[in-house]
């Protein structure tokens, strides 16, 4: 069985990543500044971050496949650190695909977002979109694709990058607006939305969002560039806190902020993104299975 570096291995997505690898057997070395809470003689902890090479060119030894997750995260955290930003997501990625090619790495798997597509014309959004982001952790995401396209130009790493949308689930932060909608309905407090909440997002629970994670890596045509999200129910933000408030069957208040009070001006806002999956189904055969309303009642009943 291989053996699989991931970065970033004890954060929201690399948490549900690591308990499926492990569970099908694979060996991993997770990377990280903390461990995770798993225990199982397959894994190998290494603490440290993809900015010491040291710890990294020690992790990544007897591996042949890298899943690069660890990044500076948050549109509103990253523009307020830029540099934190750039170099853990620029000149972090540099430095893992270095040690990539040192140690003849046979597939690198980049991590990336949907936010690198900024504002869009045309839905659902395509992998071949023209990149219009807004942020600066939207710029290092680009950049690091880059890096990778120009990894497998001059030393032909094979590689895949994966676009994430909107993933949510049981251990999110709380800055992330289905975690923030999950905590207040909790705290019976009133839900709120920045502007009129008409911007339309789809959500993938981050249990499918591994998953498709895992059919790329296994399946995934090199050197090809996939969305992983879920297209089925793409909602406004005022639909979104509706439907939590009648899950919730709270009698709770949806209060409206303004743009300028948010993590985005209105100017930098991106009012509507959803993903065309196509490209990956016909490659992996991935397919989102767990629906927005059992989602929301996971994370309102069982964390």
């Amino acid at each position: 069985m291989k053996k699989i570096l991931i970065t970033g291995g004890s954060g929201f997505i690399g948490t549900s990543l690591l308990k499926i690898l492990l569970k099908n057997n694979y060996k991993i070395n997770c990377l990280d500044l903390k461990k995770p809470n798993i225990t199982d003689k397959k894994l190998n902890f290494f603490k440290g971050s993809v900015s010491d090479k040291k710890i990294l060119n020690k992790s990544i030894i007897g591996c042949q496949i890298v899943i690069h997750l660890a990044a500076k995260l948050g549109v509103k955290l990253t523009d307020e650190n830029k540099l934190d930003c750039l170099d853990v997501n620029i000149t972090g990625t540099r430095n893992i695909l270095k040690a990539s090619v040192k140690n003849k790495i046979k597939k690198f798997i980049f991590c990336s977002s949907s936010e690198v597509y900024g504002e869009q014309k045309l839905f659902p959004i395509s992998e071949k979109a023209e990149l219009k982001c807004k942020s600066v952790y939207g710029i290092s995401k680009i950049i690091g694709e880059e890096y990778v396209k120009g990894f497998y130009q001059k030393y032909k790493l094979k590689y895949n990058i994966v676009r994430f949308f909107n993933v949510y689930g049981l251990g999110q932060k709380d800055n992330f607006v289905m975690s923030k909608f999950k905590k207040q309905i909790r705290s019976g407090k009133s839900l709120t939305v920045f502007g009129n909440g008409n911007q339309i997002r789809s959500f993938c629970n981050v249990s499918d969002a591994a998953k498709g994670l895992i059919k790329v890596m296994e399946k995934g045509k090199p050197n090809e560039t996939y969305n992983i999200g879920n297209n089925n129910e793409p909602i406004s933000i005022i639909n979104l806190a509706k439907k939590f408030i009648k899950i919730s069957d709270k009698k709770i208040k949806i209060k409206k902020i303004p743009h300028h009070k948010s993590d985005r001006s209105k100017s930098r806002e991106i009012f509507e993104r959803y993903p065309d999956l196509k490209r990956v189904y016909n490659h992996t055969k991935y397919r989102p299975k767990k629906d927005l309303d059992e989602g929301i009642k996971e994370l309102i009943n069982l964390e």
